[in-house]
């Protein structure tokens, strides 16, 4: 069984990434999913949080991931985001303007309360992985 396999992020802006790794966990709209080399075939929509890729030699990478598409076909997984931001741009003034801008935002129907929840989970979880990298050192 190999040992690797090829994931691909792409956004409506750019491709983000092509390279073999050997596990990689995202999140989905209902949990985290972790995938390794031979898994079985998966189509999943992609929630908003980190998403975690090891390589070859232990080093690792994370992103922030806000919604999406992600298929496992083969040996290649590929993710559809609507935005990824690496971990090491992410930085807490930023997390914590947003999250005072997404608390302030109208929600007075459903798509408006859909954009504030959204907006408050993409504020909270910047905020932590913002944290978590100055920590890390990343």
């Amino acid at each position: 069984m190999a040992e690797t396999f090829r994931c691909t992020l792409v956004t409506p802006e750019e491709q983000v990434l092509d390279e073999e790794v050997t596990y990689v966990t995202f999140p989905a709209w209902d949990g985290q999913v972790g995938v390794a080399p031979g898994r079985s075939a998966l189509l999943a929509r992609v929630g908003i949080g980190s998403m975690r890729l090891d390589f070859v030699g232990g080093a690792s990478r994370w992103y922030l991931l806000e919604g999406g598409f992600a298929q496992m076909l083969g040996d290649q997984l590929t993710i559809l985001s609507d935005k990824s931001t690496p971990a090491e741009n992410l930085i807490t003034s930023d997390a914590n303007r947003e999250l005072e801008e997404a608390l302030a935002m109208p929600a007075t129907d459903e798509a408006s309360q859909k954009a504030r929840t959204a907006a408050l989970q993409a504020a909270r979880e910047k905020q932590r992985m913002a944290k978590v990298a100055t920590t890390r050192g990343i």
